[in-house]
């Protein structure tokens, strides 16, 4: 099956010896076939199999790239958001339940853009895409080798921290929260962009489903504390551990 439809550059190669080696046996028998009196050397049996089915193999390994390099490209957009290059939600997850299962503990956080909408409204769809890949940008920035990162809704992203404590993630999220800037198109103007974050420090006990729940009902009691701020999940969302703003908006233009 992987002759038939090559999954590599090896398969195709293959497939080319197998196609070769084909055609010198049909001519083989072709020219003993006609004639006893006909017996051409075999030298010249291979190369007029080479001269003959040259061109078929050139156009099967060219195809067989083409193929193979489609079939990678499908592979990346079935993981990767096309817009910020982040993973997906389905990646997400399945990436973040591997480091869980594999390190045990961690820091899941999820970040919503605030006022996004109003970027929408105001200065239009490419305007908003440019914001979220700036978003993607300062998450990138700030990841570390094991965390996992991706867009897991229009404006909403999510990061595991793998084996991170709070207090790390409260510095990182420092860093992440400042006022992302961004621009509009034909405009002069500066706009910066917020980020709301609810973080969930990683129960052994816990399922990332549930971890995921927690995060989200932090993520909206940081949208009610008024926005760019990460609060803490807790077991009573009414005394957050932390709600304090990460960052102001001195000296430029906010998006909101």
């Amino acid at each position: 099956m992987k002759l038939i439809s090559p999954r590599s550059t090896r398969d195709g190669i293959a497939l080319a010896v197998i196609f070769v080696l084909i055609l010198m046996a049909a001519n083989f028998v072709f020219f003993h076939a006609v004639g006893g009196d006909l017996n051409p050397p075999v030298t010249f049996i291979i190369l007029q199999s080479i001269v003959i089915g040259g061109p078929f193999v050139t156009m099967g390994v060219i195809i067989t790239t083409h193929q193979l390099g489609s079939l990678r490209r499908l592979s990346l957009l079935s993981r990767k958001d096309g817009l910020t290059g982040l993973n997906n939600r389905r990646t997400f997850i399945e990436l973040a339940q591997k480091r869980l299962e594999s390190m045990g503990r961690g820091v899941l956080v999820l970040l919503d853009a605030d006022h996004f909408k109003r970027v929408n409204d105001e200065y239009g769809h490419s305007v908003g895409d440019q914001c979220l890949e700036e978003i993607a940008h300062r998450l990138k920035w700030n990841l570390r080798v094991d965390d996992v990162a991706g867009r897991i809704g229009g404006e909403e992203f999510a990061v595991f921290f793998a084996g991170a404590t709070i207090e790390q993630v409260r510095v990182i999220g420092q860093r992440i929260g400042q006022p992302i800037p961004f621009r509009s198109n034909g405009q002069d103007d500066h706009l910066t962009i917020t980020l709301s974050m609810g973080a969930v420090e990683i129960d052994p006990l816990q399922t990332l489903d549930e971890h995921l729940i927690r995060a989200d009902d932090a993520l909206y009691a940081a949208k009610d504390a008024g926005t760019a701020c990460m609060i803490v999940w807790s077991a009573d969302l009414s005394k957050p551990v932390d709600h304090k703003p990460l960052a102001g908006r001195k000296g430029q233009q906010s998006a909101a």
